[in-house]
């Protein structure tokens, strides 16, 4: 996912952010339309691919630096965000929240926006959290909240970012909560999506039940997961038959079906 800071002291509401959407780009449709097509994906959790330039806390006078030379290279600011980078503080992005966002978050953000108009996709605003680490080793909250667009030559969705600032002890979990907005003229931004996300499995069934599910995803049979886990056919058909009572569903599929939803595997 792709970021850009744009305004040094946004604060964080959703005024100001509707000036150029009353007319659509049409080359802009060209491109979604591609990108529907073309199965898009994030294959690596880098930063270079999460984020299209350095982010810049204004205001609390730090940075997160996607190129990991900052410090000594002052073309990661070309932009011009940041005259003198020596009085501002850098932060790491947190490898968990990095992780979290490739593998679930930024799935989802696909699955939504292919699901929608191609003229409606500039009337969202995307608000979420993320994890940061300080030079002291000491991790804070930071609040994102930008619209999409796409990149010309990348058909991975950019967040074009509004707002960028720590939300310190207001948020004190490990959870990511991306939360998305859609304006209409005569209602203005309203909730349309939300969803929290996290590395704790808070799923009904036990590992092994898990395990079992996961393999049955990928195909195998009740005998090839005994043989794989030294397990007997008879524990293994246990352990599905127990799956699908604690979620109520009828079948392997269903199951499958559920915990796939739900990001349990």
């Amino acid at each position: 996912m792709h970021f850009i800071m744009n305004n040094e002291n946004s604060p964080p509401v959703f005024q100001d952010l509707h000036d150029d959407e009353n007319s659509f780009d049409p080359d802009y449709a060209k491109i979604f339309d591609q990108h529907r097509t073309s199965g898009a994906k994030l294959e690596e959790n880098k930063p270079q691919l999460l984020f299209e330039c350095c982010l810049i806390d204004h205001l609390g006078r730090q940075f997160a630096c996607i190129h990991a030379h900052c410090p000594t290279q002052p073309s990661c600011f070309v932009d011009g965000q940041l005259q003198d980078n020596l009085d501002f503080h850098e932060l790491q992005f947190h490898p968990e929240d990095r992780i979290l966002w490739s593998e679930k978050i930024f799935p989802d953000i696909l699955i939504f926006i292919d699901a929608q108009p191609v003229v409606e996709l500039p009337h969202y605003r995307f608000i979420f959290n993320h994890r940061y680490i300080h030079t002291d080793g000491s991790i804070s909250q930071f609040m994102h909240e930008g619209s999409l667009m796409f990149a010309d030559n990348k058909w991975l969705p950019v967040l074009n970012l509004k707002v960028f600032f720590e939300i310190a002890d207001i948020k004190t979990d490990e959870t990511i909560i991306l939360t998305i907005f859609h304006y209409s003229m005569p209602l203005g931004y309203q909730k349309v999506f939300t969803r929290e996300y996290s590395n704790t499995i808070n799923a009904p069934l036990s590992q092994r039940e898990l395990e079992i599910v996961k393999l049955c995803h990928l195909g195998l049979s009740s005998k090839l997961i005994a043989d794989k886990l030294n397990l007997s056919i008879h524990t293994v058909k246990n352990h599905k038959r127990k799956s699908m009572e604690k979620t109520l569903t009828h079948n392997i599929s269903e199951l499958i079906h559920l915990c796939l939803l739900n990001h349990w595997l």
